[in-house]
């Protein structure tokens, strides 16, 4: 029986509209900005593959090498500030399964690889951080690292954590490496079906 659900943030949870992100580095470095915004998703997962945690300064300097773009810490720094502030929208049925899970004396944290006091105030300003004990933010270890999984376990046995997740990488292969269950969100119905998952948040209700 699981006692610790550790939930992702991004495409689990919240999906935010990054328009004035974009918006922002147009402004600051004009259509040279678009490869980079076409393909930040790629990026953030490599500079996560190489680097265990989040940081300012390692993240612009990383940034900068692989866009030719002059970023820095201050660069990072405003964008961060931004994602406090973007509309989110709440995924289908998270709010009635968080409700439940927590109701049923059910620790739930989150792990997510941006900085957690941003993901704090997104949850909050969606009224949904009522609902967790704690977000691991990537300032501490960024999935797919170890650190990051045992971080979010805390001192519970792996046995009765869960990690639930839309990426099949760092939210469902990389928690099964090292030994934790795991749970992954495809409502689209993309992977294949001998993978443990669900197309519904709700479906947890049931597990």
């Amino acid at each position: 029986m699981k006692k610790r659900y550790i939930f992702d943030l991004d495409g689990t949870l919240l999906n935010g509209d990054y328009s004035e992100i974009r918006k922002y580095f147009i402004d600051q470095y004009g259509e040279e900005a678009i490869p980079f915004l076409d393909s930040m998703p790629d990026i953030l997962s490599r500079y996560e593959k190489n680097f265990t945690r989040y940081n300012y300064e390692m993240l612009g300097r990383f940034l900068k090498m692989k866009t030719g773009l002059d970023m820095d810490e201050k660069t990072i720094r405003e964008w961060d500030q931004l994602l406090r502030e973007i509309p989110d929208t709440e995924e289908k049925h998270a709010r009635e399964t968080l409700e439940y899970l927590k109701q049923q004396g059910n620790d739930l944290v989150v792990l997510t690889n941006w900085f957690g006091p941003t993901q704090s105030e997104r949850l909050r300003r969606a009224d949904l951080l009522q609902y967790f004990d704690k977000v691991y933010g990537g300032e501490l270890a960024t999935k797919p690292h170890k650190e990051a999984y045992m971080n979010a376990a805390s001192c519970y046995a792996r046995s009765i954590c869960v990690f639930v997740g839309d990426n099949a990488v760092t939210d469902y292969v990389g928690p099964r490496s090292y030994s934790f269950d795991s749970i992954l969100y495809d409502k689209d119905d993309r992977f294949h079906k001998s993978l443990v998952k669900i197309k519904r948040l709700d479906e947890l209700k049931r597990r």
